[in-house]
């Protein structure tokens, strides 16, 4: 659960030590072609591309955000990703990386305004992405309980008013799961975690109770189960 504190620092780091965006790639190669083609999509974005590529394009700008405007926003790899949902709405990875970059982006802005000014609202804008993905993969376990991962730090550290969407979101994972216990372990662990952590003891119990049910040697969920059960109500925190 570390990358997206990692995304956010390095949006940090960016703004702190970029210089001029750049112009373009020197010489020959694979990368000048995909910064080449990307760019023109950037162009005329109401053109229907071959998803593949957008994908390729998308992880150019991640890994090289001096080419970005302005350097270190993720701003063209969030535009190549709504441009990827459009045409394929159930590519799950793509809806979580922007929901990612777009909190980390209200994060920086918490820290340094000045610096990334299109951040305010960013936190709210993935929950919105995240939302309206699930128009398309209601039914997809995967879909939920990755939606869940990718706004729980956001919520631990910054929102806490986004708890009810992680606990929303991983309970409809663990009902649409089948036959994928450790899918179900780690969902019904996460959720144990998350009502210990904001001091909930009896849902944290029952679902460390719903661990044991299908992993009866689970040490995680025993360990904390049995913390619990000696625990006063309304001790329960980290």
């Amino acid at each position: 659960m570390r990358f997206p504190v990692f995304i956010a620092g390095v949006l940090l780091i960016v703004f702190m030590t970029s210089g001029a965006i750049g112009r373009g790639i020197e010489g020959p190669g694979s990368d000048r072609v995909i910064y080449e083609y990307g760019e023109r999509v950037l162009q005329n974005p109401h053109h229907r591309y071959d998803t593949n590529l957008l994908r390729e394009c998308m992880g150019f700008y991640l890994d090289n955000q001096q080419y970005d405007s302005p350097a270190g926003s993720y701003n063209k790899a969030l535009r190549l990703g709504y441009q990827i949902v459009s045409s394929d709405r159930r590519d799950v990875d793509t809806y979580t990386m922007m929901a990612w970059l777009l909190w980390s982006k209200w994060v920086c802005w918490t820290k340094r305004p000045n610096q990334m000014p299109d951040g305010e609202g960013k936190a709210d804008e993935a929950i919105e992405l995240l939302n309206w993905g699930k128009q398309w993969n209601s039914q997809s376990a995967r879909f939920h309980k990755e939606s869940a991962d990718t706004i729980w730090p956001l919520a631990k550290y910054y929102r806490t008013d986004l708890y009810d969407f992680v606990i929303e979101n991983y309970r409809k994972a663990d009902l649409l799961a089948v036959a994928n216990d450790f899918f179900k372990v780690r969902v019904r662990l996460n959720l144990g975690h998350i009502y210990r952590q904001t001091g909930r003891k009896r849902p944290a119990v029952y679902w460390y109770q719903r661990v044991l049910e299908i992993a009866p040697d689970n040490e995680i969920a025993g360990r904390y189960l049995a913390c619990l059960e000696n625990e006063p109500d309304g001790k329960t925190r980290n």
